[in-house]
């Protein structure tokens, strides 16, 4: 066992008697729950305020909250061993966290339980097939999702059915003590035969022996199922409960700590591996992977308490939100010629103060003289958001937190209207500019080995621009950012919709208060579920309005700070 030193171990108090094992989960699937996972183990004890890295490190292991009855996730083989892609997930994180994969302790918890467990403390992390919703932000903190569940079709190929289009006249075996009877019929069109199951065996074995033509359920029974009957596939998926990660709120460190980590299991493979394993067939989801090189911190760089900011409170009293924006980065954040502030970013943000406040003019406006002194008000308590342009990476992710992405300003083609660039591939090696220490340089090898790419360097994004009109080049790959902001304030310009990086752009939040994060964040989403973000985005850009990322449900209190 390792300790960082003689404070963190003077914070371990063992306890008397044996580790508290939570009840056991016992569905009408009927996993075997032997008795030797039972075992008296003296279980440290930390103040609630300590990170969870520290505990981690000071323990020497990662404690982790899993099902014992999730087959292909987590759980128990004949032989009394923990498996499936949790387990793996689980061995992951120990071993790029502690140096051994078996540096690693499981409890059982339950699904409608296992937050509770995360809040007292009796686990580091939760993966037990726990649902990414937006109720549980109230509770919680999540990482990136490693499986979209939800409601979907498992059938054979030659029943042609392929969405719920499909089921005219099939015979639909569902669970009885599930909600899928109801999922189902308050969404098809069609007219189906259902047959209710009271075992999940029972309606597996319904389906081999050709007695329905397609089990309707959520895609973790289907997933075990699929490896039950051969030749079977899922398809037709028509809602999304994505499973994530779990781990305690104010916690920041920790909560970069995960992301990371995971974004570095989709950058090197190890997660297609893990699929490929235990979910072969089956896509994992997207995870968006943020741009930049910063490497995942060690534990022993976590602070020793959890982050007590509390953004909300001095909203509140000062009556306003406080918005650190830039004056000049059209059409994200700009000062009219009259001086008013506008923008895509800074009309979004007056709609969220609307929401909170009752008021679109509740915003106090504070220029930023650069990013630098946009990140210094931040961590001075100066401003409450950031606005204007702010690339989400993985070195600033490590500073500051971050809303959800609300654009994405990747590379795109900028070209004279008159002759304009639609595609990479449609140019067929004709020179093109790009600026010098861009992101759009840094992108220009990947996208040579894709395109037959001849570029020009040049300092400037307006000396390409000069570039362009003198016929040096034929277009430029650049940011969006300087190209909009050339193309929406002049005319004879042309920028195609297409990005061929991924470059989130979102709100810069203090570091650390998940409460504060989680508001911004479920006020998007829930602006968007009322349009008005698709309104504004369609005001200030002409290409296709992106999706934010959604969590099922809604938010557990009401989105304002007074009313």
């Amino acid at each position: 066992m390792r300790y960082r030193n003689l404070s963190l171990l003077l914070l371990l108090v063992l306890l008397v008697g044996c580790d508290e094992i939570s009840g056991l989960f016992l569905s009408t699937e009927e996993a075997p729950i032997p008795g030797a996972f039972v075992q008296p183990t003296p279980e440290p004890t930390f103040p609630a305020e300590m990170t969870t890295a520290a505990r981690i490190e000071a323990r020497g292991e990662l404690v982790v909250g899993v099902r014992y009855d999730l087959e292909p996730f987590s759980y128990v083989t004949p032989d009394s061993q923990l498996e499936g892609l949790e387990i793996d997930l689980a061995h992951q994180l120990a071993e790029r966290w502690l140096g051994s994969p078996d540096a690693v302790r499981f409890r059982q918890v339950r699904s409608d339980t296992a937050l509770a467990h995360l809040v007292d403390g009796t686990v580091d992390v939760v993966l037990a097939g726990v649902v990414h919703t937006q109720e549980a932000e109230a509770q919680v903190d999540f990482g990136p999702p490693y499986f979209d569940d939800g409601m979907a079709l498992l059938t054979f190929p030659d029943t042609g059915v392929q969405s719920l289009a499909d089921l005219e006249g099939k015979r639909v075996g569902v669970l009885g003590w599930t909600d899928s009877r109801r999922q189902l019929e308050s969404s098809v069109t069609v007219s189906i035969t259902t047959v209710t199951f009271d075992h999940f065996f029972d309606v597996v074995a319904a389906l081999q022996g050709r007695e329905i033509d397609v089990y309707a359920d959520h895609r973790h029974r289907l997933e075990r199922a699929r490896r039950t009957v051969g030749g079977t596939q899922i398809v037709g998926g028509w809602t999304y409960e994505p499973y994530a990660v779990a781990f305690r709120q104010d916690d920041p460190f920790f909560a970069d700590l995960v992301r990371l980590t995971f974004e570095d299991m989709v950058r090197d493979g190890t997660r297609d591996a893990l699929y490929a394993r235990w979910l072969p067939d089956t896509s994992p989801p997207a995870v968006a992977v943020l741009p930049g090189a910063a490497t995942v911190p060690p534990l022993d760089a976590s602070p020793a308490q959890l982050s007590t900011l509390d953004v909300v409170a001095r909203i509140r009293e000062r009556g306003t939100v406080a918005l650190g924006y830039f004056q000049d980065r059209w059409p994200y954040s700009a000062d009219r010629a009259d001086g008013v502030p506008t923008g895509f970013e800074v009309r979004l943000l007056q709609r969220l103060a609307e929401l909170w406040l009752g008021s679109r003019e509740a915003v106090t406006f504070v220029p930023l003289a650069d990013e630098a002194d946009g990140l210094a008000r931040l961590a001075r308590g100066e401003v409450d958001l950031l606005a204007g342009d702010w690339a989400q990476s993985r070195e600033r992710e490590l500073r500051v937190d971050h809303s959800l992405p609300i654009l994405d300003d990747g590379v795109s083609l900028f070209s004279l209207a008159e002759a304009p660039a639609t595609d990479l591939a449609a140019l067929d090696g004709q020179p093109i500019g790009v600026v010098v220490g861009s992101s759009a340089e840094a992108a220009v090898p990947e996208l040579a080995r894709r395109y037959g790419l001849t570029t020009q360097g040049y300092p400037t994004f307006q000396a390409a621009v000069e570039a362009l009109h003198a016929g040096e080049i034929v277009a430029i790959l650049s940011e969006r950012r300087p190209a909009l902001f050339v193309h929406f304030q002049q005319t004879g310009y042309a920028v195609t919709d297409q990005r061929y990086t991924y470059r989130p752009v979102g709100y810069v939040l203090p570091q650390g208060d998940s409460a504060f994060r989680d508001l911004v964040n479920l006020s998007l989403m829930a602006l968007e579920q009322a349009g008005v973000y698709q309104e504004l985005y369609g005001v200030w850009f002409d290409d296709p309005v992106p999706e934010l990322e959604h969590w099922p449900g809604g938010p557990a209190v009401p989105l304002v700070i007074v009313q």
